[in-house]
């Protein structure tokens, strides 16, 4: 599921850890319910992902934001460097609200990034 208003939600969330993606292979390899999810999603078995990668209008971008929308059992804040998300990270940094274990604001341009929690029980 996806995160939102994280600068105001972070409360309720814990087991940080940061996920840095090089590209839409390594997002697949990440962790093997993607291609089952991107099965259900977009209709394609996942090998022929490639092939037939023409079919799908949606940038390698929104595919991961779509796919990780449908995980149930973890939450994610996916961004990249200076999007709005990025921003909001770097901010509750340089206010020391978190500590993301790496410097956030140093990261790749070429990346995309995806903060992975659980939600804390009630």
């Amino acid at each position: 599921m996806l995160a939102a208003e994280f600068s105001e939600m972070c409360y309720q969330y814990e087991g940080f850890h940061v996920w840095e993606i090089e590209n839409i292979d390594a997002f697949f390899k990440g962790n093997e319910v993607l291609t089952k999810i991107f099965f259900d999603y977009y209709s394609i078995p996942y090998e022929e992902f490639k092939e037939r990668r023409s079919e799908i209008q949606d940038t390698d971008y929104q595919m991961m934001t779509k796919l990780l929308g449908k995980v149930d059992d973890k939450y994610f804040f996916i961004f990249t460097l200076h999007d709005e998300n990025h921003m909001e990270l770097v901010k509750m940094q340089r206010m020391k609200v978190m500590d993301f274990g790496i410097n956030i604001e140093e990261i790749r341009n070429d990346r995309v990034y995806v903060m992975i929690m659980d939600k804390v029980a009630k």
